[in-house]
Parts: structure tokens; C-alpha cells; sequence
């Protein structure tokens, strides 16, 4: 037989301004309480605030914010704005969601997708593209939404491509962190003493973990790097803000990195995965 978890859960997180914190969460819960240990509450002291969302009452996207002021102490209760609160995910969900057209991809370092429809997506989303016409070699590959506006939406651990316009489509995947070992697909590799690799989705991994590399070696891709195909190496350093972590692989000398154009034939892409098994 089953039951569910019954019973209370705390933990402390750090956060950044304006960048989503996901929560993993055992079961189902009633309700989240979020106190913010930055400010005091003393009186004549900082401004202080707490967060408190339940999935029952509250639309997802919101909740309860409580200040209290430095000066007199006195308490304000709020809505959040829709959008800026707390979001319920059930990571057992992994049906995508429906299919939305696409136009364009842009040119940009991080490339901008215009897309009429993006409602109820938002920053640190998956989403999978495919038919992308002037954009191919992004088909079938999950990216990390990491800005919306300006029409669409900005994929941000991607290579600069060249811009191209026609019709396409994306789903929203679901956040499923419930399925491990994470292999993940390579956007970008650095030519270092210590490479330094980006993927094109949240990676996860943990500093000291060993991870294979499989880079295409079909010259007629134009991948470069392909020396990294079949090496194993260990990550020694993790940037959360740009989606990278670095290997113990020196990478100087081998043949700079380089996405597939979008007139490459199907290929594999290059990927990622973590090396040895968990006890």
C-alpha cells in the first residue's frame, strides 16, 4: 500500500532578483510560506516581507505578499501581480504542451523566437522547437527560455545563428526532474586549458561529478571539436547565471566549436551525460 507524505517540510534558499527559484518538493503541498532572512524586523530597521501561496485558493502565478514597514511596523497585505508569484509544477505531468507557431529566429547572440502566442510562459521554461523553416538544425532540441518580450521569446544558452524567417512552432515541455541520469545538448564548447561548456537547457549537474562528451565526428556537420567526442572529464566549476560548467579537458588545441547551419543533413547533436551510476 501507499500513502501520501504527511507533514511539514522547511529549508533555506538563496535566491537572485528577478531570476525563478524552483522548489523540489516531495508531494503535493497545502501551502508555502516564503520568509525573506535578508532584512530585520526590528523596529526602525529595514522592511521586512514574507510570501505565502496554497494551490487551492490562489491562482498559479500569484500569492500573498506581507510587509511591514521600518518606520512604524505596521503590516500590508498584497496580491501579487499575476506573473510574479509562486507557480505549482507536477513534475509527473510529461505530456508537452499544444502546438504555437513560430515566425522568425533572429540573429542575436542569444537568438529572439517570434511567437504571437506565449501565454503562461515564462522565464526558466522548456520549450522544444521543430519546423523551423530557415532554422532546421534547432529542430527537435529543448531550450531554456530565459526573457520574454519583444514578440516572442529569448532562448539564451544558444549560439548565435544566422537570422531566418518562415513559419515554425514550439511546445512547452514539462520541468520533469524525476528522470536521472541528465544528458543534455551541447551549445557551445571553449577552446581552454579548461573547457568550459554551455547546454541548452538548466543542466544540473554538481561540481565534482564526471560527465562523457559525444560530439558528431561527420565532417560534411561542420561541428568542430570533435576531438571531444568519447572524452570523460570532471567538472570543477559551475556558472548558474550563464547555464556553463568547466571540465578538466584542455581544449586549446583543438578545432574551434561550431553549431550546425541550418543547411547541414539531420544529425545527432552533440551531447552531454553524466559518467558512473549514483547509490
Amino acid at each position: 500500500m501507499s500513502m501520501a507524505f504527511s507533514g511539514t517540510m522547511q529549508g533555506s534558499f538563496v535566491g537572485v532578483t528577478g531570476v525563478p527559484k524552483f522548489i523540489e518538493l516531495r508531494s503535493g503541498f497545502d501551502w508555502i510560506w516564503v520568509k525573506n532572512q535578508t532584512v530585520s524586523y526590528a523596529a526602525g530597521a529595514n522592511t521586512g516581507a514574507e510570501f505565502y501561496f496554497d494551490p487551492y485558493t490562489m491562482t498559479n502565478g500569484q500569492g500573498t505578499i506581507y510587509t511591514k514597514t521600518a518606520a512604524t511596523g505596521a503590516l500590508a497585505i498584497a496580491q501579487m501581480a499575476a506573473g510574479t508569484g509562486f507557480f505549482s509544477y507536477d513534475s509527473s505531468v510529461i505530456v508537452p504542451g499544444a502546438s504555437r507557431a513560430t515566425t522568425a529566429v533572429s540573429g542575436a547572440a542569444d537568438p529572439v523566437v517570434a511567437a504571437a502566442d506565449v501565454t503562461g510562459l515564462v522565464v526558466g521554461d522548456i520549450i522544444r522547437m521543430y519546423n523551423q523553416v530557415g532554422a532546421h538544425q534547432l529542430d527537435g532540441i529543448d531550450f531554456t527560455v530565459t526573457a520574454i518580450g519583444g514578440g516572442g521569446f529569448t532562448i539564451g544558452y544558444m549560439d548565435q545563428i544566422v537570422a531566418a524567417v518562415g513559419a515554425g512552432a514550439y511546445r512547452k515541455i514539462p520541468y520533469n526532474p524525476i528522470y536521472y541520469p541528465r544528458n543534455r545538448v551541447i551549445t557551445h564548447i571553449t577552446q581552454a586549458t579548461q573547457a568550459v561548456v554551455t547546454t541548452s537547457v538548466t543542466h544540473g549537474y554538481a561540481i565534482g561529478q564526471k560527465v562523457n562528451f559525444s560530439v558528431p565526428m561527420v565532417t560534411t556537420l561542420a561541428f568542430g571539436m570533435t576531438e571531444m567526442n568519447g572524452l570523460t572529464g570532471s567538472i570543477v566549476a559551475i556558472d548558474t547565471v550563464n547555464n556553463t560548467f568547466t571540465v578538466d579537458i584542455d581544449s586549446s588545441g583543438f578545432s574551434a566549436w561550431a553549431f550546425p547551419l541550418t543547411n547541414a543533413p539531420d544529425f545527432t547533436p552533440a551531447q552531454v551525460t553524466p559518467d558512473g551510476q549514483s547509490t
